[in-house]
């Protein structure tokens, strides 16, 4: 691992970090759905032209189905991350998406025959708990049921978890996607079917033109497309040059740390020590479960 390496690592997840930002940002002006759209109908055009320039359009027997799914699950997902971020605070919400490498690991078990060990167990448990810790003293009560309590009955905080569970799906799926076809042409096929079934759901409900709303904020979503296709490109680079375990680690410490930055800072949310404790614990457990 060189010190390019690691740059482009922390660089990728600041990337990310500031994408969750211009996200939360756009869900406080526009619907859920309608961000959806707009968001993956930005990106296209620059998919596209990655896709040509890169000349990789060859896909393979057994692409269709992964793909397919995972346009489904990542469907789910972005309305579900987007409403999170309109019912709760970014605090606890973005933190949560420490969650994925957890689910992914133990969905692996079913899916793809691994074994759990006793370290990839207890930063399961340390994850967890750290999500427990972050909804401390939302509700009333003590010990573990003011524990349970908080994150059983915040509901963006349940959306967001239903995010990471997701995406962790989506990781299984794109893997074995991408075995039959190039990264750039499988981000391509995600966006386009992600943005197909926005436009079609908008199409049923009558509101295509809640779309206009990108007038309103035609700035924002051009950083937050922009800041979507570079921080992608520059985690590929990442990926390439470094063990994914480690990229992963690194993405999911800096996201859930400035998250905590994020919600004090930008939208006067409390910073409490539990908060800090657990993002700690969940960072902890991502390494246990990853490195």
């Amino acid at each position: 691992m060189t010190a390019s390496a690691l740059a482009l690592a922390f660089a990728a997840a600041g990337g990310w970090a500031l994408y969750d930002l211009l996200r939360k940002l756009l869900a406080d002006r526009l619907p859920a759905l309608t961000l959806v759209a707009l968001v993956t109908l930005g990106a296209l055009p620059l998919l596209a032209v990655w896709a040509v320039a890169a000349g990789q359009w060859r896909v393979a027997p057994g692409y269709l189905q992964p793909a397919l799914l995972s346009v489904l699950l990542n469907m789910v997902a972005n309305l579900a991350y987007f409403r999170a971020l309109q019912l709760s605070p970014v605090s606890i919400t973005l933190p949560l998406l420490t969650l994925t490498p957890v689910f992914a690991a133990l969905l692996a078990v079913p899916l793809l025959g691994e074994r759990l060990t006793a370290r990839a167990g207890f930063g399961i448990f340390l994850v967890v708990a750290g999500a427990g810790a972050l909804h401390l003293g939302r509700l009333g009560g003590r010990g573990a049921r003011r524990w349970l309590a908080g994150l059983a009955r915040e509901r963006g905080s349940q959306l967001m978890a239903l995010v990471a569970l997701c995406w962790s799906a989506t990781l299984l799926l794109d893997k074995v996607a991408l075995r039959h076809a190039a990264p750039v042409l499988h981000a391509l096929v995600l966006h386009a079917g992600v943005a197909a079934v926005a436009v079609a759901l908008l199409a049923g409900r009558g509101a295509l033109g809640s779309l206009a709303g990108v007038r309103r904020v035609p700035l924002l979503i051009a950083a937050t497309v922009l800041c979507g296709a570079v921080t992608l490109t520059v985690q590929l680079a990442a990926i390439r040059a470094m063990e994914v375990a480690l990229v992963e680690t690194i993405k999911r410490g800096i996201g859930a740390s400035l998250a905590l930055v994020w919600g004090r800072l930008l939208f006067s949310e409390p910073l409490t020590a539990a908060k800090v404790g657990g993002v700690a614990a969940m960072i902890a457990g991502v390494a246990l479960l990853l490195v």
